[in-house]
């Protein structure tokens, strides 16, 4: 009887505490804050947004093959529209090398001084994070350009000199990477409009003014590489 009475005072005891005990286990497991692992935390949504920074300094390296190779400045108003000048180099550009020459079956002497400076604008949404952008280009560029033509004669060499006013329009694509380097392809289309055309002779002070010639329109691919900087 006193053996009976003594197990059941025992089991009173022991049971209470196993079962707190396991309780505390539970919400222990409940109250302990989720760890992710590093695979875990390339599914969780990232709040990154890519914006361009003040200034991008960029080189159509593509301006080799087509009408000269050009350098700009693209200063970021906005996160999706910028403004800024550029200037391209039209005597290293094979294109207009060639077109010049007429294809390269005359040989006059291109002066490196064939140069077009202008303006541009550009509208450039984000898209997603802002890594991905496509874009609107318009601008206006003023063209000079020089060629001269060899002659035995006293009068000297044969010298013509054009300037035309350049309007263009093109579309095209830019990638932003996490640092301050940027890739845009694009395509865009030129109005060629001459303003002025004169030939004279190297030492005669008689210069001829030419009529001007038709608009033209010309299509041309750019590849420009650019950095950022500026701000944040």
């Amino acid at each position: 009887m006193y053996k009976s009475i003594i197990l059941l005072l025992i089991a009173l005891i022991i049971f209470p505490n196993l079962s707190a005990k396991t309780n505390d286990g539970k919400n222990n497991s409940l109250n302990k804050p989720t760890e992710y692992s590093p695979e875990m935390s390339a599914f969780r949504p990232s709040d990154d947004k890519s914006t361009l920074k003040l200034i991008n300094l960029q080189i159509d390296v593509l301006g080799l093959v087509f009408f000269g190779p050009q350098v700009s400045l693209d200063f970021q108003i906005a996160n999706f529209f910028s403004v800024g000048p550029y200037f391209r180099w039209n005597y290293g550009g094979v294109l207009y090398q060639a077109a010049t020459s007429e294809w390269f079956s005359e040989s006059p002497n291109i002066s490196p001084a064939s140069f077009g400076y202008g303006f541009s604008a550009k509208i450039i949404p984000p898209i997603g994070s802002g890594r991905h952008r496509p874009y609107i280009d318009l601008g206006m560029e003023r063209f000079s350009g020089k060629e001269s033509w060899s002659s035995d004669g006293y009068l000297g060499d044969h010298i013509y000199e054009y300037k035309a006013n350049i309007f263009h329009f093109g579309a095209g694509y830019r990638m932003v990477s996490d640092k301050a380097f940027n890739l845009s392809v694009g395509v865009y289309l030129g109005i060629y409009q001459e303003t002025e055309n004169v030939d004279f002779y190297e030492n005669s002070s008689e210069v001829d003014y030419n009529s001007l010639e038709d608009p033209r329109i010309f299509p041309g691919i750019n590849l420009t590489l650019g950095w950022q900087f500026g701000g944040k």
